[in-house]
């Protein structure tokens, strides 16, 4: 009787199984893996394969009970459904396609794994992403086919994030399938068969942990032979020996249970169905015959009813235990570290984040005017199909392939269209929800109308149309200004804040006063083009869940108000000063320009450093691309090659020429002694000469003569002097064989330290000369400089008065080709990163025997040091190098392929505006700042026919802080109005629900019990800090 596996397969005493099982099955798991957008679009995948591909399954299926199959990307399903859905199926006239699934899906023969709307990148998916994809996942898989899934499905993430085991744990999940696992990981789970283990976050200990299955290889086939979308050839025997084949490998791997899972498919298969079933059947029928697959059995099933054939022997086990994630990821030794993705298409990355805020905001909105209506159910179920139109486009763009830039250009453009146009949507629909008492015509006139509107967020980014909010010539014109009414609301964070708002408005005649008709106080006005003036203001104590309004209006009617003009002040002065000082709020910061480039910062007594640097890529060896960033010394190995294989030459060449023995030729070339010096003497002057060759490769030469070096062009430049200067050494000092091997051994052993202990060295500043700087003042609002630091490329300082203790800093940044941009900024203690992702803290530290690669960790909200906070408005890839300092990626663009399925390379030409918000206070909690950062107030310019919405005035009870993270307003059947809320805490909070509808204005509200979350305050952020409340009307 055969066995598989081997007696000691790893494992086998941890999990107190048996690991080699007398009788095994396979189960032949087919499936079709489509990604939402990466070498073509969304709508292009679908026309090209996807719809075949769920067509033609159907009928196999369909054909023969048997058969199964694994669905798992929702939102090709949730296109085609409402696609043709409702027609009639080709494999049953009586049935529509609809109707043919779930029945496929009663039957067993049709899995839907994952639930997910798409599948995101966990590291850069902030907590309301995270949130989002899985409730607009699971509502679309119910209103589809009312069906529901409990098995996750992380097959193509790279990486995995502990946040996503929390999520899927406390959404009633019990199993998950990953597939992406770092190497290192990979190989300490492996080697143990322990690919089978529990998965909790243990930051957040509350949801149930999760069984969870490692894929051992990646999900595609077994091998090329099994691809029946491109060869018709079946030959059972030969297939088969290669199942048995794959089977030994992995019981060693999954050790206990008997049960093999065998992915049998691949990105886009499927399109011809009936071909490969045709030849899987005839693999199970073999099966039965082949005398080698006696004690074998091979049979079809979906990934779940492996899972729950396995499930009972791994809960009697002692399965591994795992808290933390698996980051950063790397899916080959030597370096292949995917931290590429942290840095590619940065403003794709801020537009992901713009929208999410502008529709969680939207949310909000409608929520808030829906308690404070009591009964405008009707209102609400107008407007939430057109919010999750939205929450799909966001999810979309935080598919793994979207949010880490690693697609086409045709799909990268999608990809913006799709945001820009959520964000349109949402602001419509926020604006219907600030609508008094507007019945549905009215909101849908206004969801077709136009909107001018911003997030207010977006004083930190170059983007043309989104930086300010926009009073047309009509309202308000030069000659006459009917006046218009501006809504500043704070519906997605559950405390007062305070913003600065920014206008265009087209006289200079008109007034700006607040909700009471006094002029609004610390107004900085700007002449701009056209007849047309910059009105920046700041929109103090917003209420939680409340509004501000704002007239922008004549003096007719606000006589006491100041107009426009007169308040006029300069722009930036020209670029003259050698420093600029900026003043808000009894704040005061002095930046200076050092002769490095960098800019120096100082407040309060701390001094901080910001400086933009850019690493090499390399397009000829060991090429960074999309996906994988190499590190310095190994793109450039080739040049520390040359280096020791020239100064081992001419060490060699001076030994041999000054010996006993040597020729007649060589011995007039010798050079006169001026002395002797032991081996160790020896070891540390080759240290030396190669700790010069990597600061000379790293900050001197320039990369043009590098590259062509790692070519073999030119390398007589390097290799000659180092040969020369290395026979001048040797043979003055006589240096015998083992002085000229320890030399050798000593510029090896610096070229490794330099480059493994002074990480700066590998990267350069993008300009080395002292920077001027270009000032603008503005008392109460904001104060301005900007520096040029490189061509076309601005550094920007900024503080404003709604937060002094917070410094903008940013640049436009367009990277060169073959760079990769970051910004360093100097200022806190160790290498010890804590990260925030909207929900929890993660500690990371990286070694120093790290390459400067693998230090780079997915950060969405904050980052942190000692010392230094840098708040975030967009998710970045962020690293300690350098003591005491954060490197941040903000641009990227490589010339060549690191050939991980992109077809082209990411040639990255759109500048952006990555903002880093530095708090100026060392040692300050910076958690309540960030959500506030991260959940910024909307601007709204109302329309003429409508009245300013009600004024929830600061007498308002005062909230603990709160932040909501999905709000969904919803019609009962009963006709009333239920508002179902995620609320994450973030201190102690037990308090009666009605203390916020309060707060929302709302008097008809029924609150029905009190809410108590759970405590996760600063010193213990551990503890689960979301939880699911519902309020009914």
């Amino acid at each position: 009787m055969p066995r598989f596996g081997e007696p000691g397969a790893p494992g086998s005493r941890e999990h107190g199984l048996d690991a080699v099982p007398r009788n095994l099955t396979l189960h032949l798991a087919t499936h079709s893996h489509s990604d939402i957008g990466w070498n073509l679009s969304f709508e292009g995948y679908y026309d090209s394969s996807v719809h075949g591909v769920l067509r033609g399954v159907c009928a196999a299926l369909w054909a023969d009970g048997r058969r199964r199959f694994t669905w798992g990307d929702l939102a090709f399903l949730d296109l085609w459904l409402d696609d043709e859905g409702d027609e009639a199926s080709s494999v049953d006239g009586r049935l529509t396609w609809r109707q043919v699934v779930g029945e496929l899906m009663r039957r067993g023969q049709w899995a839907v794994v994952g639930g997910t709307y798409v599948s995101p990148d966990e590291g850069l998916t902030t907590w309301w992403g995270h949130n989002a994809v899985v409730d607009v996942g699971h509502r679309t898989l119910a209103r589809q086919l009312n069906a529901t899934t409990s098995v996750g499905w992380q097959i193509d993430n790279f990486g995995h994030h502990s946040t996503v085991a929390h999520v899927l744990g406390n959404t009633g999940y019990t199993t998950l399938v990953l597939g992406r696992m770092a190497y290192r990981d990979l190989y300490d789970f492996a080697s143990q068969g322990q690919l089978q283990f529990w998965w909790q976050s243990r930051e957040h200990t509350g949801a149930r942990p999760l069984l969870t299955h490692f894929l051992a290889e990646h999900y595609g086939l077994v091998s090329a032979r099994f691809d029946f979308d491109r060869t018709s050839r079946c030959d059972s025997d030969a297939l088969l020996g290669e199942l048995l084949r794959l089977a030994r490998r992995h019981v060693r791997q999954y050790p206990g249970h008997g049960h093999v899972l065998v992915m049998m498919g691949d990105d886009l298969r499927f399109v011809r169905a009936a071909r490969w079933f045709g030849c899987l059947d005839r693999l199970v029928a073999r099966s039965r015959q082949h005398p080698q697959w006696r004690d074998v059995r091979l049979q079809y099933s979906t990934v779940p009813e492996y899972l729950a054939a396995a499930r009972p022997y791994l809960e009697r086990a002692r399965l591994r235990r795992h808290g933390g994630d698996f980051y950063p990821y790397q899916d080959k030794p030597v370096e292949q570290y995917w931290s590429g993705i942290l840095g590619s298409r940065p403003y794709l990355k801020w537009l992901v984040r713009d929208t999410e805020q502008i529709v969680q905001h939207a949310e909000g909105l409608v929520a808030m005017q829906g308690l404070r209506r009591g009964n405008a159910s009707d209102a609400a179920s107008a407007l939430e199909p057109h919010l999750e139109f939205c929450r799909k486009q966001v999810a979309i763009g935080y598919h793994h392939d979207a949010i880490t830039g690693t697609c086409t250009d045709a799909a990268y453009a999608d990809y913006v269209r799709r945001l820009r146009l959520a964000a349109h949507v949402a602001l419509r629909v926020g604006l219907a929800a600030l609508q008094p008492d507007a019945g549905p015509a009215r909101i849908e006139h206004v969801l077709d109308g136009r909107v001018d509107a911003y997030n207010t967020a977006t004083r930190d980014v170059a983007d043309p149309g989104r930086d300010r909010v926009k009073i047309g010539a009509g309202r308000c014109a030069a000659d006459a200004c009917a006046g218009a009414a501006v809504a500043v609301t704070n519906a997605a964070l559950l405390a007062a804040q305070s913003q600065v708002v920014r206008l265009r408005v087209h006289s200079g005649d008109a007034v700006l006063v607040d909700h009471a008709g006094a002029a609004v106080r610390d107004v900085h006005v700007r002449a701009a083009d056209n007849g047309a003036y910059d009105v920046d203001f700041v929109a103090r104590d917003v209420p939680a869940f409340g509004v501000r309004t704002y007239a922008v209006g004549n003096r007719t009617r606000y006589p006491d108000a100041p107009p426009l003009r007169t308040l006029a002040a300069p722009g930036l002065r020209a670029p003259a000063a050698a420093e600029a000082e900026l003043r808000q709020g009894g704040v005061r910061v002095r930046l200076a320009g050092e002769r490095d480039g960098a800019v120096r910062i100082e407040a309060g007594g701390r001094v901080l450093r910001h400086q933009l640097r850019a690493y090499f890529g390399n397009p000829h060896v060991q090429s960074s691309g999309a996906y994988v960033m190499h590190s310095f010394g190994l793109m450039y190995s080739v040049v520390f090659w040359l280096f020791g294989g020239a100064l081992a030459a001419g060490l060699a060449a001076a030994w041999a020429a000054h010996s006993g023995r040597a020729p007649r030729a060589m011995r007039a070339l010798r050079v006169p002694r001026v002395g002797g010096c032991g081996a160790g003497v020896a070891a540390l002057a080759g240290g030396g000469a190669g700790a010069m060759c990597v600061y000379y490769a790293g900050q001197v030469a320039s990369v043009a003569r590098l590259d062509a070096w790692t070519r073999g062009q030119g390398a007589a430049v390097l290799v000659l002097p180092v040969a020369a200067a290395a026979y001048v050494v040797g043979g003055a000092l006589r240096w015998r064989a083992w002085r000229v091997g320890a030399c050798v051994a000593g510029a090896c052993a610096g070229v490794a330290l330099a480059l493994l202990l002074v990480p700066a060295w590998q990267s350069r500043p993008l300009t080395a000369r002292r920077l001027r700087f270009a000032a603008a003042r503005a008392d109460g609002v904001c104060d301005v400089a900007r520096a040029r630091v490189a061509g076309g490329i601005d550094a920007e300082y900024m503080l404003c008065a709604d937060a002094p203790h917070l410094l903008h800093v940013s640049a436009l940044v367009h990277a060169p080709r073959d760079r990769e941009v970051f910004a360093r900024l100097t200022g806190g203690r160790g290498r010890a990163l804590r990260l925030f992702d909207g929900a929890s803290v993660r500690s990371r530290q990286s070694s120093v025997w790290t390459p400067v690669p693998g230090a780079f960790y997915p950060a969405p909200a904050l980052a942190q040091l000692d010392g230094l906070a840098v708040h975030l408005r967009q998710s970045v890839g962020v690293a300690s190098v350098v003591r005491g300092a954060l490197d941040v990626l903000v641009h990227r663009s490589m010339s060549a392929n690191d050939f991980r399925g992109l077809k082209q390379p990411l040639t990255d030409t759109q500048p952006a505006r990555v903002a880093l918000i530095v708090d100026l206070r060392a040692d300050a909690d910076p958690i309540p700042d960030n959500l506030r950062v991260n959940a910024p107030a909307l601007a709204f310019v109302l329309p003429p026919h409508m009245a300013a919405p009600p004024y929830a005035g600061s007498d308002a009870p005062a909230l603990p802080p709160l932040s909501l993270v999905g709000v969904r307003a919803l019609r009962q059947e009963s006709g009333g109005l239920r508002v179902d809320a995620r609320v994450l805490a973030h201190g102690p909070v037990d308090f009666a629900a009605a203390r916020l509808l309060n707060n929302a204005g709302s008097a008809a509200t029924r609150v029905h019990g009190d809410w108590a979350l759970c405590d996760a305050s600063a010193a213990n952020r551990t503890q689960t800090p979301a939880a699911q409340i519902s309020l009914r009307t």
